[in-house]
């Protein structure tokens, strides 16, 4: 069956993409199938910008081969797929739009209402409500660490320091910060196991020993050529303890922003409705 696939292309195409799309060229499309139509300005959007000539012409050319595949299959599947089937995908296809719709309006509405900050009172709250849906299903260490040059002067009185880490030892430290190859003395933050065994390995080319991590109060001193690492556990948590709220606070805070959108949402279907009956635009039969 002779194919009802035909390309109208300019000798330009082939020779030069620029000449395709000069300002001369009064040609609107530049390829048919059946009845869908290519014009120039759709394949102009879909060619870089910098191409050389030939390149230039090699991707119009290749755009269009690829448009009209598309269109051929699209024109075969409506000719040959059975009515019925045919009905539910437009059947779907609105509904889907319709949903679409409607999720953009009421996500707009949300947006323009919602308080996107939650009190401290409520995450405090529902935490203590809710404290047997939140163990750990991971390791947790709060922890500092300092790296040093090993020809750094004064190793014993900063390993001091480290080591007591009262007020004065902390700010001393800190101060002290740029001479420093890294640091992070911040111990109040839960972190997982898991993260820092993979931040050493990958970021500072050392291995710690997991079991090493996992224990309270522990120091933990690793020398390598040129460097030291002093590293200090100050607490653990383990598997299946009780979650830190401080660890589980973004959890919490997300679950009651996305429940106060629920209620949002409630409240802006239950508002059109009556609206809508109010203003005669709504009636039951």
């Amino acid at each position: 069956m002779k194919s009802k696939y035909f390309l109208y292309t300019s000798i330009a195409l082939c020779l030069s993409a620029c000449t395709l799309f000069s300002e001369k060229d009064t040609t609107p499309f530049v390829a048919r199938v059946n009845n869908h139509y290519l014009s120039t300005e759709e394949l102009q959007d879909h060619i870089s910008e910098g191409l050389s000539e030939e390149d230039s012409a090699l991707a119009a050319k290749a755009y269009i081969q690829s448009w009209a595949t598309d269109k051929l299959l699209l024109d075969r599947a409506r000719l040959n797929l059975p009515v019925d089937q045919q009905n539910d995908f437009r059947d779907l296809s609105r509904k889907y739009e319709e949903q679409l719709f409607k999720k953009a309006y009421k996500d707009a509405l949300i947006e323009r209402e919602l308080v996107n900050t939650v009190d401290s009172v409520d995450v405090s709250s529902y935490y203590e409500e809710n404290k047997s849906n939140f163990k750990l299903n991971e390791d947790l260490v709060q922890l500092r660490y300092l790296q040093l040059d090993k020809e750094m002067k004064s190793l014993r009185d900063i390993k001091r320091q480290f080591l007591r880490f009262n007020p004065e030892d902390m700010l001393s430290l800190q101060e002290k910060s740029l001479e420093f190859k890294s640091l992070s003395l911040n111990d109040s933050i839960w972190v997982r196991t898991s993260d820092v065994v993979k931040e050493f390995e990958e970021s500072k080319n050392i291995e710690v020993e997991k079991s090493e991590l996992l224990k309270s109060d522990h120091f933990i001193q690793i020398d390598s050529k040129d460097e030291v690492f002093y590293i200090f556990i100050e607490s653990v948590l383990r598997r299946n303890d009780q979650a830190p709220l401080s660890y589980v606070r973004p959890t919490i805070e997300q679950i009651l922003i996305n429940r106060k959108k629920m209620n949002i949402s409630k409240k802006i279907e239950k508002e059109i409705t009556k609206d809508a009956t109010k203003n005669n635009e709504f009636e039951i039969y």
